[in-house]
């Protein structure tokens, strides 16, 4: 299931198992009118015999026990959760079949009309350009280690990327955590830009991010957007990344072995941009590091930084330079992204947009609302397609 912090499921996902884990709607519980064995007989089916074979086969599936087992689930969720809408791939016949079975137990939900495919749709044409977005986005910049994901959750007005990708954004960035599917990283990160008020505050990130990729007109706007730059010396970088990627690993439980290991092939990744001179010395140092007790000696990460990391960025730099519009320590960027002043839009360009400023401009804070989200999403969407810049 695909959750958002702090939040409760909102809809249930009518489709089969291997549909939902490839992309849903964020919030929604999935309890499948047709699971993955029965999904795959009725298509083959459908392909060999037409639309009313399949459907006669699929009320054979699902009947009698199972069939009362199914809708049990469903009505103990809808209490539960107080869902209100259902939905499966077009918001056809699964949706309209279960919404009847739930109206013979006197439960009323509502389908999500066009359903999960109409869902992306809305995705896609909102990220095929830039100026879909609105508001002036800031993106925080510095070199590797320089604490940027910290002061990015330190700001109510941010998005996490990295948070939403469960990634940390380099080669050695990987978690324990298993990654989104790529469907469901767009979903989420286009429902926390929803949510987010119009000055958004980013981190300076790559397009790919691990595994999964940011769309494309996002990246671009990012490109685009002002810059805050955190000054930080390599000695402090040094000891930043050492707390995140060797201290704070080993007190949450994992093994030095694992770590080293995964270290090591880490860099056998980026070995031929090294240099194989560079790419032994560094693994020598990692070794001698992890063969003393609290890997004491950090000079293989000072190392990866000047060889690797901090030649790459300033590759960057040199681009992007000319959108920077404040220089400072940690503590001077959090103060000054503090202090900057939303500038609110007072005439939105697309109606889907004009809650979000009213909500924020009142409140201050965004509160989710579902009913009203999805309702604008799904019959007030108004958003140019194409790929404009």
């Amino acid at each position: 299931m695909i959750n958002t912090e702090n939040s409760k499921y909102k809809l249930i996902d009518l489709r089969s198992e291997s549909e939902f884990h490839k992309g849903t709607i964020p919030n929604s519980y999935n309890v499948p009118i047709l699971d993955n064995s029965a999904y795959k007989k009725v298509g083959i089916d459908y392909k060999e015999n037409g639309r009313i074979s399949a459907i006669q086969l699929a009320s054979k599936l699902v009947s009698g026990e199972k069939k009362q087992d199914l809708i049990d689930k469903w009505i103990q969720a809808i209490i539960k959760y107080k869902i209100t809408h259902i939905f499966c791939k077009r918001g056809g016949l699964r949706s309209s079949t279960a919404q009847r079975w739930l109206m013979e137990e006197n439960v009323n939900v509502e389908i999500l009309k066009g359903g999960y495919k109409n869902y992306r749709k809305k995705i896609n044409n909102l990220h095929s350009r830039t100026d879909n977005y609105v508001g002036e986005w800031t993106v925080v910049g510095g070199y590797t280690g320089s604490r940027k994901t910290k002061l990015i959750k330190k700001l109510s007005s941010s998005i996490d990327l990295e948070g939403i990708a469960k990634h940390r954004g380099s080669t050695f960035g990987s978690t324990n955590e298993e990654q989104p599917t790529q469907q469901n990283f767009e979903n989420i990160l286009t429902q926390k830009y929803l949510e987010s008020p119009p000055n958004l505050i980013l981190e300076n990130e790559s397009r790919n991010i691990g595994g999964v990729v940011l769309p494309g007109k996002f990246y671009d706007k990012m490109q685009l957007s002002n810059i805050v730059f955190i000054e930080s010396n390599i000695n402090d970088r040094v000891n930043n990344i050492y707390k995140e990627y060797v201290l704070s690993p080993l007190e949450n439980g994992v093994k030095k072995s694992k770590l080293i290991q995964d270290y090591k092939i880490a860099l056998m990744k980026i070995r031929n941009r090294l240099g194989g001179d560079n790419h032994k010395k560094i693994r020598h140092e990692l070794e001698i590091s992890f063969n003393q007790k609290d890997c004491e000696s950090r000079l293989w990460i000072k190392l990866l930084l000047e060889k690797y990391y901090d030649k790459l960025y300033q590759y960057k730099l040199n681009i992007l330079c000319k959108n920077i519009v404040f220089r400072g320590d940690w503590n001077s960027c959090l103060y000054y992204l503090n202090q900057k002043k939303p500038e609110l839009i007072k005439k939105t360009k697309y109606f889907l947009n004009y809650p979000q400023y009213i909500t924020w401009k009142m409140t201050n804070n965004y509160t989710y609302n579902y009913s009203a989200f999805y309702s604008l999403f799904f019959k007030n969407y108004h958003c140019q397609e194409g790929s404009s810049s």
